[in-house]
C-alpha cells in the first residue's frame, strides 16, 4: 500500500460543503393531510439530541431506502441517533458497534431491541494513528463477524476522537475499507477533523468523484462540522 504521504489531494470541488435536499415521499402519492411514513419516523425518533444536520439525516435516510427493504446497515458508535437509524431500517438489519460498556448498558436499558456488539480499539489513539498511519493501516484486522454480511450502508460516527488520547476512528475507517464494496454507501462524520479527513481521503481515493460533503452548522449545543458521503453505485448501474 502506498504511504500516507503519497495521498492524492482531493479535488477542490469535493472539499466544498454542499447541502442537498432529498425528497421524503420517494415518488409515492400521499393523500392531502396525510404524513409520509418517513416524516412519521422523523417525528417519532428525531430530537435535538441527535447531533446531525437535516441534510445529513436526509442523506443517510435516502441511502437506507435505496438499499431496502433488506438493507444491511453498520454503524460505528452507539448514540442518541441509534433509534432513528433502526427505525428507518426496520425492514433490514442494523448493527451498532460500541467500545464503551457503560454506554451500551445505558442505551440498551432504554432501547433493548437495538443490535449492539462491543468492540475494542485498544492500542490505537488519535495521536498514534496520525503519527504512524502506515503501521495503523497495516495492522488493522477487521473482526471476522463483520465479514459475514454484505454491508449496504456504513456510518462511521464513533468512537470518540476529539482529543489526542482518545481511540479515534482510524480503525473503523480501515475496517470499512476492507468490508465495503463499490455499492456501499459510506458516511464519515466529523470529516473536517484531521484524522477523519486524511484517512478517508487515502483509504477511499479509489472511489474518485463519488462524494459529497454535507454540513452541520454550529448551534448553541454543538460546533460546526462536516460529514463525508461516499456514494455507492448499485451493481446494475455498473453493468454487474
Amino acid at each position: 500500500m502506498d504511504t500516507m504521504s503519497n495521498t492524492v489531494a482531493v479535488d477542490p470541488a469535493h472539499s466544498e460543503i454542499a447541502a442537498i435536499e432529498i425528497g421524503q415521499s420517494g415518488g409515492e402519492t400521499i393523500p392531502a393531510g396525510q404524513e409520509s411514513d418517513l416524516s412519521a419516523i422523523f417525528r417519532r425518533h428525531y430530537s435535538n439530541k441527535v447531533q446531525m444536520s437535516a441534510p445529513q439525516i436526509e442523506a443517510i435516510a435516502a441511502a437506507i431506502r435505496s438499499r431496502g427493504p433488506n438493507c444491511n446497515m453498520l454503524v460505528f458508535g452507539l448514540g442518541n441517533d441509534s433509534p432513528l437509524w433502526a427505525a428507518l431500517n426496520s425492514a433490514g438489519y442494523t448493527l451498532f458497534l460500541e467500545d464503551v460498556q457503560e454506554w451500551i448498558t445505558n442505551m440498551l436499558s432504554i432501547h433493548p431491541t437495538l443490535n449492539v456488539e462491543q468492540v475494542s480499539y485498544a492500542g490505537t489513539t488519535v495521536a498514534s494513528a496520525l503519527q504512524s498511519p502506515n503501521e495503523t493501516i497495516g495492522s488493522a484486522q477487521v473482526p471476522l463477524f463483520l465479514l459475514e454480511r454484505k454491508w449496504d450502508v456504513i456510518v462511521v460516527d464513533g468512537p470518540m476522537g476529539y482529543a489526542p488520547g482518545l481511540p479515534g476512528r482510524a480503525l473503523p475507517l480501515c475496517w470499512t475499507r476492507q468490508i465495503s464494496q463499490t455499492s456501499t454507501h459510506i458516511f464519515v462524520d466529523d470529516y473536517d477533523r484531521k484524522l477523519e479527513k486524511s484517512y478517508a481521503d487515502f483509504l477511499f481515493q479509489h472511489l474518485g468523484a463519488s462524494r459529497v460533503v454535507l454540513p452541520r452548522p454550529a448551534t448553541s449545543d454543538v460546533s460546526a462540522s462536516a460529514m463525508l458521503w461516499l456514494i455507492g453505485c448499485s451493481d446494475p448501474l455498473l453493468g454487474k
